[in-house]
């Protein structure tokens, strides 16, 4: 207990110091000045480790479920943290479930690809709609030039685009902080992930989403959330537009509620807002 106290002490000392200077090189402009963020509630216990985060169909409701070892089942919360259903995803395992992520034909995605100790070989994507579920199993492409094995990537953050799925993979290596873009189909059955971009980042990727209008992309960190601009038809690093500091602890889930306001939530189950700065 103490051990985690401590480190739990350095990881809000970290948070607190952070900021969005470093990454002005690489593109991205502070938009602290023009955002806000607010709590809105908090999430009951039964909901310990809130791991990923969908807008629900009905405006302001959204889908979230518990990190590894949590039942295959997402929750219905709102803004203050009450529960309104529960979803069982059938045919489903919580090995280490982190994200989530949604079509615009109604299927919901969970990606059971958490691979902190970097020794899965059994990489899978849940695919459920109407009472049914399917999967998607993957390995990752190799990358050459640098000796890391497939086996050896993480990932906790994911979004859907254009029939789609991009996974945004985890820094560990503290001398090469880069985040690989990784490209799947949205068809069941056994893939193989295509690399299809990188870029330099200095906090780890810990969730993802798309706006509604399909125009930007969100990434959520340890501390700050990075904004895409999205130009064509596929999901890349091409256009950063801004960097906003969150620094509310473990932050691991966000999903936008409309084109302007987005919802993100921490390990510690708290619910927050980010919303424009109201003009005067």
């Amino acid at each position: 207990m103490i051990i985690y106290k401590l480190y739990m002490f350095l990881f809000g000392l970290k948070l607190a110091v952070c900021s969005c200077t470093p990454d002005a090189k690489e593109g991205f402009n502070s938009v602290n000045s023009e955002m806000e963020i607010k709590k809105t509630g908090k999430m009951p216990v039964c909901i310990n480790e809130s791991s990923g985060l969908i807008k629900a169909w009905q405006n302001g409701y959204y889908w979230t479920h518990n990190d590894s070892g949590g039942s295959p089942e997402l929750y219905m919360i709102d803004k203050k943290g009450f529960i309104y259903d529960t979803l069982i995803i059938k045919n489903a395992n919580n090995i280490d479930w982190e994200d989530l992520a949604k079509d615009i034909s109604g299927n919901i995605y969970a990606g059971d690809f958490g691979n902190n100790s970097g020794k899965r070989n059994d990489l899978s994507i849940y695919k459920y709609h109407n009472n049914k579920t399917e999967v998607i199993n993957f390995e990752y492409e190799s990358i050459k030039n640098d000796g890391i094995k497939n086996n050896k990537i993480d990932c906790e953050a994911f979004l859907w685009f254009n029939n789609k799925l991009y996974l945004f993979t985890k820094i560990w290596d503290k001398k090469n902080k880069v985040t690989l873009l990784y490209e799947l189909s949205d068809q069941a059955g056994k893939q193989t992930a295509k690399l299809v971009d990188s870029m330099p980042m200095t906090t780890a990727v810990t969730a993802a989403d798309i706006r509604p209008d399909q125009k930007e992309f969100v990434l959520l960190s340890y501390g700050k959330a990075y904004f895409f601009e999205i130009d064509g038809t596929q999901i890349n690093f091409s256009k950063p537009k801004g960097c906003l500091k969150t620094r509310r602890r473990q932050t691991e889930a966000i999903a936008y509620e409309d084109n302007s306001h987005l919802v993100f939530t921490n390990e510690q189950r708290e619910i927050f807002e980010i919303s424009p700065k109201a003009t005067k």
